[in-house]
């Protein structure tokens, strides 16, 4: 069995009384004081994550937007400098390899981040599309990468540079010193809150980790672990890799067309359009069980009257809400049921279909990620 990575900011989270886990091959933070008071920190406050398993590339030159507009479902060449997109990269067949943010950094300078699992299958697919024609260098292993989520993350940022965050909108990206560090900072993340996600190198990770504490001290901030941010994603209606999307899943069953741009000619483009022409076999929604106590959990079986209809993909305890969530696949060949049943532990337990993002922050400036 392969040892499990570490970030550069393991000991910190040691130091800081964390729980540990196992994810995408890392040794990771799954929660500090506890799950539930990390996700209400972030809605009510802030609320301060490490994110060094991600992946992070780079391009440059004049190939590289030939190279994103064949791999990506987005359209990178629509993207300003200073500007950040979610887009997926699809196998012919029109499943998903993975899901990630390109942000373009100059006319001819992006960077790429990718899911942690995924950081060796993307960068031997990228390659195998002629990646190395564009200037790629995989740069995770030197990169660290933090975010600050909540309604009080600009109040907190601004408190450590002198650049102007106000002015930022969802999905801005610009580089600029955070607590005398040099950072490319993006106002994205992952929770349906308001915030921003810095990359700075891996050797400075720790000092702007522990100086976003100091500085977010008086605002309320708190170390938040893997197990807020899976919460605060499910209630945003935000797919994970590996539940909601893999290879067998395309992104138009994931609710996702949005994020695919056809007329172009990427991988995967004309298995889409075949099924945004002949229909769907199922599509993700959401579920809330009934009786507000059970857990419909990842691989639980859906039922529409005595037919198999689909299955739960991700499901947790949501503290926004006090009560249990879910999302899960239906198939189309179901109708669109208002009410169905959850296979849980050999007993069937009724559910409503929702629609999803189960939360939404009052005046967002977007809760799904970027176009």
């Amino acid at each position: 069995m392969e040892a499990l990575r570490r970030t550069a900011l393991f000991e910190l989270h040691r130091r800081l009384g964390a729980r540990m886990t196992a994810f995408g091959g890392f040794e990771m933070p799954v929660s500090y004081a506890g799950i539930i008071d990390e996700h209400l920190a972030v809605r009510s406050r802030a609320g301060v994550f490490d994110l060094g398993h991600m992946g992070e590339f780079e391009l440059t030159g004049a190939a590289a937007i030939a190279l994103l507009e064949r791999a990506m479902t987005n359209s990178a060449a629509r993207l300003e400098p200073g500007r950040a997109q979610y887009t997926l990269m699809c196998t012919p067949d029109g499943g998903t390899i993975d899901d990630l943010i390109v942000y373009r950094l100059d006319d001819a300078r992006f960077m790429l981040c990718v899911n942690a699992s995924n950081i060796a299958v993307d960068r031997e697919w990228l390659l195998g599309l002629g990646a190395h024609q564009a200037g790629f260098r995989d740069v995770s292993e030197e990169t660290g990468l933090i975010a600050v989520q909540g309604p009080r993350a600009e109040a907190i940022l601004q408190s450590l540079s002198r650049a102007s965050f106000a002015g930022m909108r969802r999905f801005a990206v610009s580089e600029a010193e955070v607590a005398g560090l040099r950072c490319v900072v993006a106002r994205t993340g992952y929770t349906g809150e308001d915030g921003f996600e810095l990359f700075t190198s891996a050797a400075a990770a720790e000092r702007l980790f522990s100086e976003i504490l100091e500085a977010g001290a008086p605002h309320g901030v708190v170390p938040c672990g893997l197990g807020a941010r899976d919460t605060l994603r499910m209630e945003a209606g935000l797919p994970l890799y590996g539940h909601e999307l893999d290879r067998m899943t395309s992104p138009l069953e994931a609710c996702l067309d949005t994020f695919v741009k056809f007329g172009r000619d990427f991988v995967g483009a004309p298995a889409l359009a075949a099924q945004r022409r002949d229909g769907l076999k199922r599509h993700l929604v959401g579920i809330r069980t009934e009786d507000g106590r059970s857990v419909a959990r990842q691989g639980y079986k859906l039922f529409a009257g005595e037919c198999e209809a689909g299955v739960v993909t991700s499901g947790t305890f949501a503290p926004s809400f006090n009560r249990p969530l879910a999302m899960g696949y239906l198939a189309t060949a179901a109708g669109a049921p208002e009410s169905i049943e959850v296979e849980i532990r050999n007993r069937r337990v009724g559910a409503a279909v929702t629609s999803l993002p189960f939360y939404r922050r009052a005046k967002p400036p977007d809760t799904r990620p970027g176009t």
